[in-house]
């Protein structure tokens, strides 16, 4: 079993992305041009080279990629994740009009209660999606040692972590428990 762990607030940016792009920039899978299937605003999950993350499938340039800790451009090689050896792409609908599930609406209800992080886990042949509040979010990609070593300082002492990424800079959000706890922020360049 392998649980990968994303930032919710970035998986949230890129499915906002292609829910809100006009239909005729939506990207089919190979399997549904092949299937002729209707395409509709969908997160594929890539395992490549240069990592595995969650993207949109509109051609509309927008957010970044949500990758997962630990498998960045920088981490490990992910195309052998579920026996591929090259690009691998599984889609997850962001509305199915059929069945009237919406994964972007369940993503920003969970956010809104609290939530944090997405999991991928993968079990044989089973994948499962959850929402979870990490104590430790997810910190976007391109911070420094330093900049993690103080991250991981703040969580030690008690104090709740929030990141908010952006294109430029990136905005740590720390909090001390309780209900008159103290708060605060730090402005990261987005490669610190």
């Amino acid at each position: 079993m392998l649980t990968l762990k994303f930032a919710l607030n970035e998986v949230i940016d890129v499915a906002t992305h292609s829910m809100l792009a006009p239909r005729h920039t939506l990207r089919p899978t190979y399997d549904q041009c092949q299937n002729e299937e209707d395409v509709h605003a969908a997160l594929w999950w890539v395992r490549d080279h240069s990592g595995t993350y969650l993207t949109g499938n509109t051609t509309r340039p927008g957010p970044r990629d949500a990758f997962a800790e630990g498998y960045g451009p920088s981490g490990d090689d992910a195309s052998g994740i579920l026996g591929g050896d090259d690009r691998l792409i599984d889609t997850f609908p962001l509305h199915d009009p059929d069945t009237g599930a919406c994964l972007h609406s369940d993503l920003i209800k969970a956010q809104h209660d609290g939530n944090n992080t997405l999991t991928i886990t993968l079990d044989g042949d089973t994948v499962e999606l959850r929402t979870l509040r990490a104590d430790v979010p997810i910190a976007p990609l391109g911070l420094t040692t330093y900049t993690r070593g103080i991250i991981d300082l703040a969580a030690s002492k008690g104090l709740r972590l929030t990141w908010k990424t952006g294109k430029t800079c990136h905005l740590l959000r720390l909090a001390t428990p309780g209900p008159h706890g103290v708060s605060g922020h730090i402005e990261l360049p987005r490669v610190s």
